[in-house]
């Protein structure tokens, strides 16, 4: 198969360089534009911002200069601009995600923007790179099965943890090894499961100019603090794999980069786990709930294989791997991610070989479901991810429908009906389900559908 590079090269010789719009120009999104500004053979077309500041300075991030961008209101306007190749700005979502491009970048950070973004884009031809995994988790397999349908592709972005995490999957299994357990790192105090918007940013030490330069969402940032964020993609990473959570929550273990393969196998070889095929998270803080540990992998991603072959485990051991000195395990890991920076593999993926780099199987294995924060009281207003109300935890999707629980994406805006204690999870029944709501019937279909082929 032909190298990404030599494609990418070839594209700009013959002078038609891959195409992508982005929807978002918050952190990630400006992040995607600076990084393709520096790729010749492909180009950067629109950018799609209801703060059209915000899409500007992506535009700048990508080194193109304001006085040559044009402000599109229409999509006859933007699909001239962009079929001239002037670098063009616009509120419009559906202008943008339907204009005369390969790819289409999703990065708002909202699922019902979200899914709209995704859905234009399939109706239009467009291959599809769904940064919001917050989308991806609720209805990723529908639209999976829309693009598959249109013969465009859908996935998940390189460079978020899901999608890192995937490809060290992939090659493990690729050679014959066994997933034990596949996860990421977490810097998580016991506090943080009951964080708010307002304090996110202090918490994380974070100064007001870069939170202002940067454009950061504090409610995106209290999903990271609380841990919904941790628990989304990995069931992201689940229903691209078929691996399952080993309980409600995964183990999060307090664990360096050596415990890996000892804490994430099976219990009766002294680990945690009740079985194989896991996805877990390993926790940079001590026990003690203060202690940041030494040699951990807070940022980075990590996959625990097992092999037979007592030569080939060796060998693992032999050249760096941390592997158990006992036992059959060994750590693949990464000790970063690169959100933004690595995108652009997954648009010249999809654009050139039309694959996709992290995309959810058929069916859902796992769920995020709705825990309550704190005592809530009947009349509240849920707030979703990284909301004051609520967080997310991770289960089994079979779990997860026979107790009725409600999925995170549907726990904003959504009025309480009944009181609900600290921790406990909430149901459909709890609330006030509005059943003409765009993503709530989008997620009807999508039951349906797992209905059907589970008969």
């Amino acid at each position: 198969m032909q190298h990404l590079a030599a494609l990418l090269a070839q594209r700009q010789r013959e002078g038609r360089p891959v195409t992508y719009a982005l929807i978002g120009a918050g952190r990630f999104g400006t992040t995607v534009a600076a990084q393709t500004g520096q790729m010749p053979g492909l180009r950067l077309a629109v950018v799609c911002d209801l703060n059209l500041e915000a899409a500007r300075a992506a535009w700048a991030a990508a080194g193109v200069p304001g006085a040559s961008v044009v402000h599109a209101r229409t999509p006859d306007a933007v699909a001239d601009a962009v079929r001239s190749g002037r670098p063009v700005v616009t509120e419009d979502l559906e202008a943008a995600a339907g204009a005369p491009v390969e790819v289409v970048v999703e990065a708002t950070g909202r699922p019902a923007a979200a899914a709209r973004t995704a859905l234009t884009a399939i109706a239009h031809g467009h291959h599809v790179v769904m940064v919001t995994v917050e989308a991806d988790v609720l209805i990723g397999p529908l639209l999976r099965r829309q693009a598959d349908r249109a013969g465009v592709v859908y996935t998940l972005a390189d460079g978020d943890q899901p999608a890192v995490t995937k490809r060290l999957v992939d090659w493990a299994t690729t050679l014959g090894y066994t997933i034990v357990a596949a996860g990421r790192g977490t810097r998580f105090f016991p506090e943080d499961a009951e964080g708010v918007p307002e304090e996110a940013f202090a918490r994380y030490g974070y100064d007001p100019d870069l939170v202002a330069r940067r454009r950061l969402n504090p409610k995106m940032y209290n999903s990271f603090r609380d841990g919904s964020k941790a628990q989304i993609e990995m069931c992201a990473l689940a229903n691209a794999t078929g691996l399952v959570p080993d309980k409600r929550g995964m183990h999060e273990p307090s664990a360096t980069i050596a415990d890996l393969p000892r804490l994430f196998r099976l219990r009766s070889q002294g680990g945690l786990l009740s079985r194989e095929g896991v996805v877990d998270l390993a926790n940079a803080i001590a026990p003690d709930g203060r202690t940041e540990l030494p040699n951990n992998i807070a940022i980075g991603v990590w996959v625990v294989v097992r092999t037979d072959n007592p030569l080939l485990h060796e060998d693992l051991g032999f050249y760096g791997l941390p592997a158990a000195v006992e036992g059959q395990t060994a750590a693949l890991y990464r000790p970063y991610h690169l959100c933004g920076v690595e995108t652009p593999y997954s648009i010249l993926e999809a654009a050139l070989l039309h694959q996709a780099t992290c995309a959810p199987l058929p069916q859902p294995v796992a769920e995020v479901i709705t825990v309550a924060k704190r005592d809530l009281e009947p009349g509240t207003i849920l707030d979703g991810s990284g909301g004051r109300y609520v967080r997310g935890l991770i289960e089994r999707a079979e779990i997860a429908r026979a107790e009725n629980l409600l999925p995170l994406g549907l726990a904003d805006g959504v009025r309480l009906n009944v009181a609900v204690g600290k921790g406990q999870p909430i149901r459909w029944d709890m609330v006030a389900i509005d059943e003409s709501d765009f993503l709530v019937r989008l997620r009807r279909q999508q039951d349906a559908a797992w209905a059907e082929a589970a008969r």
